[in-house]
């Protein structure tokens, strides 16, 4: 039985895009581990009950010291050599420095996921660019072109490591986001009331487009639309670009926003609401909340950036946006409100897009091959 070793940046993450995809390779024959920074009881217990073992090291996500990376490396050197996986797959851009540096050193085949390239992508701050040329170089170095394959989320990204030559293009692989359970994400039939629900789901992040559109939900009020914003997501504080619990109460005391806190049932949630928007201005994946929006049947509005126009075809299952206008996504969310057959011709397109490339079946699946290959 083969080793599999799944190297992820945050519990919570994993819990949300990943647990899925590591069951179905313990399912299909696989011993599975996962390390972790950190892991509540909770979902240790749970995740050792379903077979996959779980390992704790050292990560500050979002800090670019330079002790803290060695002390990073070296504690998941330590577990790749106590575990001696067959294969390793990382995610997000540090494991997958740090996994690419042990995996040549050892010898080791090692499959990484960028699942968008986020604050390191998009910010013209010395500090990132620097960052950018240490981890790039880094990576390009220690790559090791039989024995390791990148995954992509979205072509913005893949293009950039395939421009900088970071990896062949025999290694480069672009997939589509973490599928969802089409049983659990089922199609509801939207239900025309008088007044508009919106649903803003995602890590409290800036920017992730909320400012922008509370202000442009402020466009429809004005012109006697009923319209409600419901904001639903995850404090996370270890970013700079979070917000804080202060900042999202303001806004719901203020009455710009319904705040739901985080929430486990988003299938209920999503079909309680009209539309999805996430008018982003980060460097996505593709986002796990349009993909189950899409499912359930609800129209979105998005930005173009990264796998955002892979769930997001303009005009059919809902509107891209311009990043960073409030006329835009003010425009979209009228057009919607003001046609309940939209939401309903747009909620079935969405559907049978997620049917075709973003069910649980396809990605799965999709990952299991990769890992036979590259195992073979």
């Amino acid at each position: 039985m083969k080793n599999i070793l799944f190297v992820v940046n945050a519990d919570w993450y994993f819990n949300l895009h990943w647990k899925e995809r590591a069951l179905h390779a313990v399912k299909s024959g696989y011993s599975v581990f996962v390390a972790l920074p950190s892991c509540t009881r909770d979902l240790k217990i749970n995740l050792e009950n379903e077979g996959i073992t779980v390992y704790e090291y050292y990560l500050d996500r979002t800090s670019l010291n330079i002790i803290g990376g060695i002390r990073s490396f070296l504690s998941i050197y330590k577990i790749i050599d106590e575990i001696s996986p067959d294969l390793i797959h990382s995610v997000t851009i540090k494991p997958n420095l740090y996994c690419t540096i042990i995996s040549r050193l050892k010898n080791l085949k090692l499959v990484s996921t960028y699942a968008g390239l986020g604050t390191l992508k998009i910010s013209n701050k010395l500090k990132y660019k620097i960052s950018r040329t240490i981890i790039f170089n880094a990576i390009k170095l220690f790559n090791n072109k039989r024995k390791m394959i990148a995954l992509f989320e979205n072509n913005e990204d893949l293009d950039i490591f395939r421009v900088k030559k970071i990896y062949s293009d025999n290694q480069l692989i672009r997939v589509f986001g973490a599928g969802v359970n089409l049983k659990d994400y089922a199609y509801t039939t939207p239900v025309k009331n008088n007044k508009i629900k919106i649903l803003f789901a995602s890590r409290l992040l800036k920017d992730k487009g909320l400012d922008i559109l509370i202000s442009a939900v402020r466009e429809p009020k004005e012109k006697n639309i009923l319209i409600e914003l419901y904001v639903a997501g995850i404090f996370d504080l270890d970013s700079p670009l979070a917000f804080t619990e202060k900042e999202i109460n303001q806004y719901s005391d203020n009455g710009d926003i319904i705040w739901l806190g985080q929430c486990s049932n988003m299938p209920e949630l999503i079909s309680q609401c009209d539309v999805v928007a996430l008018p982003t201005m980060y460097g996505e994946g593709v986002p796990r909340i349009l993909i189950e929006a899409c499912a359930i049947g609800r129209p979105i509005i998005t930005t173009a950036l990264g796998g955002c126009k892979d769930i997001c075809i303009d005009n059919e299952n809902g509107f891209l946006v311009e990043s960073n206008d409030t006329k835009s996504i003010a425009l979209a969310l009228t057009k919607l409100c003001e046609s309940f057959s939209l939401i309903e011709s747009f909620g079935l397109n969405g559907r049978k897009l997620v049917e075709s490339k973003f069910s649980n079946e396809s990605v799965f699946e999709q990952n299991i091959d990769i890992y036979r290959k590259l195992l073979n």
